[in-house]
């Protein structure tokens, strides 16, 4: 890491991210001057607006161009999403102050803000869908059993498909889109024509406005240069200005420019849509021929690649959204997942992996930063210099990249309807999420989490939840009746079921409200589909349109269900009643019995076939029914067995568990053991985690996997850690990300944080910086075993 690229990290890290007001006050300019136009052609010209008046900064040394604010890192507010009315005119003094994802806020921009947002009181599809979602639904999200999303933005999970941009340019999308204008006049008009008609017109308006804002920093790297007194920095600052007169609106001529072209387009999403867990796709496949060119005619030299990726992952690491207090706990250290991916299989099933997926590996060991998470995909054919290079830096703690079976992915996606060259080409669409590659793909924003356990805590109250008291499931029978573990795993899968089903609808309801009000012009522009069926994403525009759900706290209920069946059924230490006193009371006064229940009964993570069958059986049986359910614009959802760090809020509604978990205390991580249950050694707990026949689970399996340092140094650690890693992935494992940390390091973090602020841990399928969670979620990283061997 050099110099310069040192300087732009320290201005990064150096306090935590702002609240800009800026993109609020241009939203506001420009919806009121464009507010009598047609929906699509109105979001394009708030775009338009914002991005013609916003400020250009270039900064000190750098090389790669393009700010989300005038802020260097910073979350934009976007009124037209996020609601003023019911959290953000309340919660903005205290942003600085609050325990989780903390931002800066100027004390003068406070009242600006606040302003601008009475402008947009009502108006937001965030306060539409609070005043139009059913009170059934509402009540279900009061009581913790599940979460509705895309609330407070039109997108996410969107994967713009980078080879054809790169082809062609936006200039030639523009043209195609005049064309189509015209075959549609010359065809003779319909009303439905006209609605595609204003489709095409917006694309227009948004990929002229990216043309004009490259074309801005052009012109401020032109005045820069005439006022620089340094040789070799005009020149580069002349360089950044030609690089912008060609892209976006032509296509690339060099890595250079096909890196810029690549930030254009990730910043441009993010600016309009609010849009996290947009990836950067197979980042080695797709830039590889720029490379290849520009090193072999003596352009640029690896050293130039290196610093040139150390840049773009600086700049994806300013991008963080604003939540409200609730969901920076549900999902806490400003995750993005913004996913760069590398490795796995061509098309004819050869290894992918090049000479840049090496230069990306080494950039993000040199520069340790919490984004982009790298994606490593494994097959039996992978480079074994690439495959060690990604091990060591997991061995040195950097949590970085995570590992991704190629073979389990590819079956996924053909579940999904995929065709086999798109399995193989398959991609990441989110954290863990695999979808047919092309791009053609939008995951849409994410549509909920099911709280497994309170699913479980209904069934043993026959349709009663025990926190509230409320009827609110279904009547799946007296668990008195119950006889066996399946008995009570088939009671929580007709509960888990139900209430799926009730999430979808929720979602259902927001989707469709998103559609008719606010389309994703530019974003809609990137994905096969959208232009040719001149509709947006949010109308079902894309080629494959999924939404992705999850199920939270699987180990937690598998867990459970054995621990009743083993303590009351097989080895009569206590009768139902009993136990679900002792649940009620949170087993006080029973801590004997509580630790019997802890330490006795099996558990997930051991490679232990009576807990393992039951957690792979709920989990597989709900998806299967999860994935047929269709969404609002056309589409199916796409269920996944992960919680990001939901676990936490979603457990703080769930009472005493009857595997000895404490009442409203976090659930189990992820798809993973739950924390401190996986006593068996590392091989165990990943076999636990792969018997699941994981194709079921379409969305992923987010697994997570701590090492004691310890036990994994030298050359022989290595080996070890790649051990576990291929035999997951080779016995049908899709994603291991892993942490190699002690618990005396984490503790000294807590205590000290100023000197561990490049302390990057695995979340769930994001890298946060330990220092900026919240000590619950530190808490839970801890109590993850730390394997020694």
């Amino acid at each position: 890491m050099n110099t310069r690229v040192e300087h732009l990290k320290k201005l990064l890290l150096q306090e935590p991210p702002y609240v800009s007001s800026e993109r609020l006050i241009l939203a506001t300019e420009a919806a009121e001057r464009y507010s009598g136009e047609a929906i699509p052609i109105y979001r394009a010209h708030i775009l338009e607006y914002v991005l013609a008046h916003k400020e250009i900064i270039i900064y000190p040394g750098e090389m790669l161009v393009g700010t989300l604010s005038e802020k260097f890192r910073s979350a934009l507010i976007f009124p037209e999403y996020q609601s003023g009315k019911l959290w953000l005119k309340e919660q903005l003094p205290t942003f600085s102050t609050r325990p989780c994802d903390p931002f800066l806020v100027d004390k003068e921009d406070i009242e600006v803000m606040r302003s601008y947002l009475d402008k947009w009181d009502g108006r937001s599809s965030e306060d539409i869908m609070d005043r139009e979602m059913p009170d059934e639904y509402k009540e279900m999200e009061e009581l913790g059993i599940f979460m509705t999303a895309g609330k407070i933005t039109i997108s996410g999970h969107v994967h713009p498909n980078y080879p054809r941009l790169l082809e062609h340019g936006f200039n030639h999308h523009i043209e195609w889109c005049e064309k189509l204008i015209q075959e549609a006049y010359a065809s003779g008009m319909t009303v439905e024509k006209q609605s595609k008609v204003d489709y095409w017109r917006a694309t227009i308006i948004v990929l002229k406005a990216a043309i004009d804002y490259a074309n801005r920093y052009a012109q401020k790297a032109t005045e820069l240069a005439l006022q620089e007194t340094d040789e070799k920095r005009k020149n580069e600052l002349l360089l950044i200005a030609d690089i912008c007169q060609h892209v976006p609106a032509n296509p690339p001529r060099s890595f250079r420019e096909a890196v810029q072209f690549q930030w254009f387009i990730h910043l441009l999403i993010q600016i309009e849509s609010n849009a996290p867990a947009t990836g950067l796709g197979r980042f080695d496949i797709n830039m590889y021929k720029y490379y290849k060119h520009d090193i072999e005619a003596g352009i640029i030299t690896d050293e130039d690649v290196i610093e040139l990726l150390q840049m773009l992952f600086i700049k994806v690491s300013t991008v963080v959204t604003l939540r409200n207090n609730y969901f920076s706990k549900a999902v806490a250290g400003y995750p993005q997942w913004q996913i760069l991916m590398i490795g796995g299989q061509t098309t004819d099933g050869k290894d992918a992996c090049n000479r840049l997926s090496e230069l990306v590996l080494d950039a993000a060991s040199y520069i340790k930063l919490s984004q982009p998470a790298i994606a490593l995909r494994v097959f039996e054919e992978t480079s074994e210099i690439v495959m060690r290079k990604a091990l060591k830096m997991v061995q040195e703690g950097q949590a970085n990249p995570a590992f991704f079976g190629d073979k389990v992915a590819e079956e996924m996606v053909k579940l999904k309807g995929g065709t086999a060259e798109e399995a193989k080409n398959w991609i990441i669409i989110g954290c863990i999420e695999p979808h047919p590659g092309g791009g053609g793909v939008d995951g849409s924003p994410v549509g909920g989490y099911l709280n497994g356990p309170k699913c479980l805590e209904i069934a043993l109250h026959n349709g009663v939840d025990p926190v509230s008291g409320k009827e609110i499931g279904l009547k799946t029978g007296d668990p008195h009746d119950f006889k066996c573990a399946q008995d009570y795993a088939d009671a929580t899968k007709k509960q888990i079921k139900y209430f799926w089903k009730k999430m979808t609808l929720a979602y259902r309801c927001t989707q469709s409200m998103v559609a008719t009000i606010l389309p994703g012009v530019f974003q809609s522009s990137l994905l096969d589909g959208c232009i040719e069926k001149g509709c947006s994403i949010q109308e079902g525009g894309p080629d494959y349109c999924y939404v992705n759900t999850f199920f939270t706290g699987p180990a937690t209920t598998a867990d459970s269900i054995v621990a009743i069946d083993y303590a009351v059924n097989k080895e009569k230490v206590m009768t139902l009643d009993e136990l679900l006193q002792m649940c009620q009371e949170n087993f006080e006064g029973n801590e004997r019995m509580r630790q019997y229940l802890v330490n006795k009964p099996p558990k997930f993570g051991n490679d232990i076939q009576e807990v393992d069958s039951i957690y792979a059986d709920i989990v597989n049986s709900s998806c299967d029914f999860m994935r047929l359910l269709p969404d609002a614009r056309g589409g199916v959802f796409s269920p996944g067995n992960q919680s990001q760090t939901y676990n936490v809020p979603f457990g703080e509604q769930v009472g005493a568990t009857p595997d000895g978990r404490k009442a409203f205390t976090a659930l189990s991580d992820n798809g993973s053991p739950s924390m401190g249950r996986d006593t068996s050694g590392p091989t165990a707990s990943a076999n636990s985690v792969a018997k699941t026949d994981q194709k079921h689970v379409v969305g992923g399996v987010l697994y997570n996997l701590r090492f004691d340092p310890r036990g994994v140094e030298g050359e022989k650690g290595l080996d070890i850690i790649e051990g576990v890693v291929k035999n997951f992935i080779e016995t049908g494992g899709q994603h291991i990300q892993i942490n190699v940390v002690d618990d005396e390091t984490l503790r000294k973090a807590q205590i000290d944080p100023e000197n561990y602020r490049d302390l990057v841990v695995r979340v769930a399928g994001y890298m946060a910086y330990f220092t900026e969670l919240d000590k619950g979620v530190q808490d839970i990283i801890i109590e993850r075993t730390a394997h020694l061997a």
